[in-house]
C-alpha cells in the first residue's frame, strides 16, 4: 500500500462522528468496566486524536452521560421496539426472548456494577429496567386482561431475564430459550403454538 494510501486510510479512521465514539465507548465498557474507559483508551481504541473527542464532548462526565443515554435510546428501546406493530403478545415475548441473545451479558453487568457506585449510572439503569417491565407488563395485560397480575409477571419476568444474564456463567442460547418458554408455558399461560 502506499504511503498517500496510507496516510488517506488514516484519516478516515480519524473523523468520527459522536454515535461511532459512543458506541465503541459501550464496547470498551462492556471488555474492561468503568475504570478503563478514559479518554486515552477510547482515543486509542478509535485511533482518534484527542481534539476528536472533544470536537463532540465537553470532559469525561458529559460523554458518559451522553454514552448511557444512546445505550438506552438505540441498543435498548432500538430493540424492544423494532417495529412490533401488528405482533401478538406470545410473538413480541419470543421477540424479545430472541433479541436478548443479541445483546451483551458483559455490558450489562459491568453497567449494573458501575451503577452500585454512580448515581448517574444507576438512574439509566433504573430506566432502562423500567422500560424492560413495562414492555413485559403490557404483554402480560394484553394475555390475562388483569392489569395487577400482568406488573407481577412483569416482575417475576424481567429478574428472571436478568439473573439468566448475571450468574456466571451466563444461561444463554438455546438453554435459556427453553428456560423462558416453559415459564412462559407454565406460569404466563402462553400458547406458544397460537402465535402465528
Amino acid at each position: 500500500m502506499s504511503e498517500s494510501k496510507n496516510k488517506t486510510e488514516a484519516g478516515k479512521a480519524g473523523r468520527r462522528v459522536a454515535p461511532d465514539l459512543l458506541d465503541a465507548g459501550l464496547d470498551l465498557l462492556a471488555e474492561h468496566g468503568i475504570e478503563h474507559l478514559t479518554i486515552d483508551a477510547l482515543c486509542k481504541h478509535l485511533c482518534v486524536t484527542k481534539g476528536s473527542f472533544y470536537h463532540h464532548f465537553k470532559n469525561r462526565e458529559e460523554y458518559l452521560e451522553r454514552m448511557l443515554e444512546h445505550w438506552v435510546q438505540e441498543w435498548i428501546l432500538g430493540r424492544f421496539c423494532r417495529n412490533d406493530k401488528g405482533m401478538t403478545a406470545v410473538q413480541r415475548f419470543q421477540a424479545v426472548v430472541a433479541e436478548a441473545d443479541t445483546v451483551s451479558c458483559k455490558l450489562e453487568t459491568n453497567i449494573r456494577t458501575w451503577a452500585q457506585r454512580d448515581p448517574m449510572a444507576q438512574r439509566y439503569l433504573e430506566r432502562v429496567d423500567g422500560i424492560g417491565m413495562d414492555y413485559m407488563c403490557d404483554i402480560f395485560e394484553e394475555l390475562t386482561g388483569d392489569r395487577e397480575r400482568a406488573v407481577l409477571l412483569s416482575r417475576i419476568d424481567y429478574a428472571l431475564f436478568v439473573g439468566t444474564r448475571m450468574i456466571a456463567p451466563p444461561i444463554k442460547g438455546d438453554e435459556r430459550r427453553a428456560i423462558l418458554r416453559l415459564v412462559g408455558k407454565e406460569l404466563y399461560g402462553m400458547d406458544f403454538n397460537k402465535s402465528a
